[in-house]
């Protein structure tokens, strides 16, 4: 199922995402989905759930350009407000 996305930033050599954690959000726990179009369409995928019980944050997970496989593309995913961030 597409993940929820907080934040999308694009840069010369890298993608990122914002996404919730609750404490054991990893990059490895996201696969990327490329629908070859034109542009090409780009999923971000979580395949693993955070199980992890503290309060909800937002992370920012940083793929290359690379692992994305386009550099020019439209994302599939939906945009939301993340969680508020607690104070220290």
């Amino acid at each position: 199922m597409p993940e929820i996305l907080h934040g999308l930033a694009i840069a010369e050599t890298t993608v990122t995402i914002t996404v919730t954690s609750t404490g054991c959000t990893d990059k490895s726990d996201f696969e990327i989905q490329l629908q070859k179009s034109s542009p090409p369409v780009v999923t971000f995928v979580r395949v693993n759930p955070d199980l992890c019980r503290a309060a909800p944050h937002s992370v920012d997970i940083i793929f290359s350009i690379k692992e994305v496989g386009a550099d020019n593309f439209t994302v599939a995913n939906l945009f939301e407000p993340g969680p508020k961030q607690l104070s220290a």
